[in-house]
């Protein structure tokens, strides 16, 4: 866990221990809005590090998400980008490759290293070429969403929601 995190973490017991001290009950927790509350502080604790540093590229994010190498992310992220240019209008697709950095160069070495060789029609041909990159299920059925979850978690919410309707 980075420092930032723990930081994160520390100050959400802070929180606790500031409520306990006014008298609230870590037994009243199990409320819908206690639960809400906990899991909002927690997840603002230990997971939004890595979505929410400024200038952080989705790739490096990726590459630590699933334990992947950078050459894996490339291919998949490039295969991903030509299953989108395949299955949208030009305008769409672009706004969306705007907000990955190399799209187009990416998109390239995937084609010239062999990994997409033609068009993408759908998300079985996606995953197909995730496992010619070593990438299988279950982990290749999450690859997608996860950088839908990185474009909306960056502010990239009309381009998030392209994608979502590529993917989804």
């Amino acid at each position: 866990m980075r420092e930032d995190s723990l930081s994160r973490l520390h100050s959400v017991f802070i929180v606790v221990g500031h409520l306990q001290t006014r008298g609230v009950s870590l037994r009243k927790w199990s409320h819908p809005r206690s639960v809400v509350l906990i899991w909002v502080l927690m997840c603002y604790a230990l997971g939004g590090y890595a979505l929410s540093q400024p200038g952080r590229s989705v790739a490096p994010y990726l590459q630590e998400r699933f334990g992947l190498t950078e050459a894996q992310v490339r291919g998949a992220l490039g295969a991903l980008l030509v299953l989108c240019r395949d299955r949208l209008a030009k305008p769409e697709f672009d706004d969306l490759a705007a907000q990955i950095p190399n799209a187009d160069q990416i998109m390239q070495e995937t084609k010239l290293r062999g990994i997409v060789n033609g068009p993408l029609d759908d998300l079985d041909d996606y995953e197909a070429t995730l496992r010619s990159l070593g990438i299988g299920q279950p982990l290749a059925s999450q690859f997608a969403p996860a950088v839908v979850e990185y474009l909306g978690a960056s502010g990239y919410d009309h381009e998030r929601d392209i994608l979502a309707r590529v993917v989804h």
